[in-house]
């Protein structure tokens, strides 16, 4: 595998900005009251989200992705993170494949923008991915933040706590922590390798992830 991240510098102007925030400000709040789960990827529905893309902010974003050469629209979604009442000891995350429509679909690239949060927190990957044959791997069942009620499915390393998952596949081959500055560097990640974020809860935390279903091949060739 090679290298699983491209950084690229990234920033928005101080009035996209600050529409981002006041856009996502009341929804890490939310999320830290009343959400299941500590960290979580939110989606909304894409007919619910049209002044997103109608707005100056994505504008500017897609001004500075464009060049880059992936010839599809994005998907916004966000990874949200919670302030830990007790931050975690070991901070290592959980290990997982990308995937959408349950597990019917891998989803390749994710350019990951920090909007609020630590900078620093690192993300690991494993060279394993095919998740069909591989006996670490398996498909779990985990509440959806938005409804408790209700399930998703993802693809993990087998384990039932985040110590035996990490026993279970060893030591990640590729560990990065500069991926997100804040409004000055952001980076496409892949995520259709085994993956995880590893972060402390010592303050809530929120990306923008731009969801690309191109195959990652595809991005190491533009940028070649």
């Amino acid at each position: 595998m090679k290298t699983p991240y491209l950084t690229i510098p990234f920033s928005l102007s101080k009035e996209s900005l600050q529409w981002l925030k006041e856009k996502t400000d009341p929804m890490v709040d939310n999320y830290q009251k009343t959400a299941p789960l500590d960290a979580a990827l939110i989606e909304f529905p894409r007919d619910t989200m049209q002044e997103w893309y109608d707005s100056q902010m994505w504008k500017e974003i897609q001004a500075q992705l464009t060049p880059m050469g992936l010839n599809e629209e994005p998907l916004i979604q966000f990874f949200i993170y919670k302030k830990l009442a007790q931050p975690k000891g070991d901070p290592r995350g959980n290990p997982h494949i990308d995937t959408f429509k349950g597990v019917d679909g891998i989803v390749p690239i994710r350019f990951n923008i920090l909007v609020s949060g630590a900078e620093d927190e690192e993300m690991v990957w494993w060279d394993i991915h095919d998740w069909d044959n591989d006996n670490r791997l398996h498909v779990m069942e985990f509440p959806r933040p938005t409804d408790p009620t209700k399930f998703s499915k993802r693809v993990q390393a087998r384990g039932n706590s985040m110590s035996e998952r990490w026993a279970t596949i060893g030591e990640p081959e590729y560990r990065w922590s500069k991926l997100t500055k804040l409004n000055t560097w952001a980076s496409f990640v892949r995520t259709d390798r085994l993956h995880a974020i590893n972060w402390s809860g010592h303050v809530p935390r929120l990306i923008m992830s731009l969801r690309f279903l191109a195959k990652w091949d595809e991005l190491e060739a533009l940028v070649s």
